[in-house]
């Protein structure tokens, strides 16, 4: 049996939050989170920096920049792994990119520096009741794939993650953040 370390430890509880929180945003209001990158340092107490969400974007080009623009904070404070999260079909419509109907699901994408895993969590979802936005998702079991091919933005993200060491990740939150994207750091 693998060893668990405290990262994957930690990083196994974000990632059941962030399908926690999908399945509540769901069922309250029918939206599904923006892309989101989760950082992690390993060898540094506490192992979670903290998260990125994605600014607003509009179809097409703008979506593709913004998506992109998610790896520059990992990489500006060194950030060993990352959980980068999305929702499928959302990505899809956003990225101008084929859309399956049934092909609803969280997307966990678990990245190191040498690779990473995709963990697809399915879902099937229903209306709660006329005219009210909620949307009931029924879980699928999760299916995992390691180094599968990913949308174009998501690998300029770890690209610009593996490739950007080191900087003062304060100025690069303040950009970030003037730009629409929230931060919010842990133990901070």
């Amino acid at each position: 049996m693998a060893r668990v370390t405290g990262v994957d430890a930690v990083a196994a509880e974000i990632e059941q939050a962030v399908c926690d929180a999908l399945d509540g945003l769901l069922r309250a209001t029918g939206a599904v989170q923006p892309p989101m990158v989760h950082m992690f340092s390993e060898g540094r107490v506490p192992a979670y920096v903290g998260c990125v969400t994605c600014r607003r974007f509009r179809v097409g080009e703008d979506a593709y920049r913004a998506v992109g623009k998610l790896g520059h904070l990992p990489g500006t404070v060194e950030a060993t792994r990352l959980l980068v999260t999305w929702e499928a079909q959302d990505l899809n419509v956003a990225l101008q990119l084929p859309v399956d109907p049934d092909g609803s699901a969280l997307v966990v994408l678990d990245a190191s520096m040498g690779g990473q895993v995709l963990r697809w969590y399915p879902l099937c979802l229903s209306r709660a009741r006329p005219g009210h936005p909620a949307l009931i998702p029924g879980w699928g079991p999760p299916q995992t794939l390691t180094d599968p091919p990913l949308p174009h933005p998501i690998v300029r993200l770890l690209a610009v993650w593996r490739l950007a060491r080191g900087g003062d990740g304060d100025v690069q939150a303040r950009e970030l953040e003037a730009e629409g994207y929230r931060i919010s750091w842990y133990g901070r």
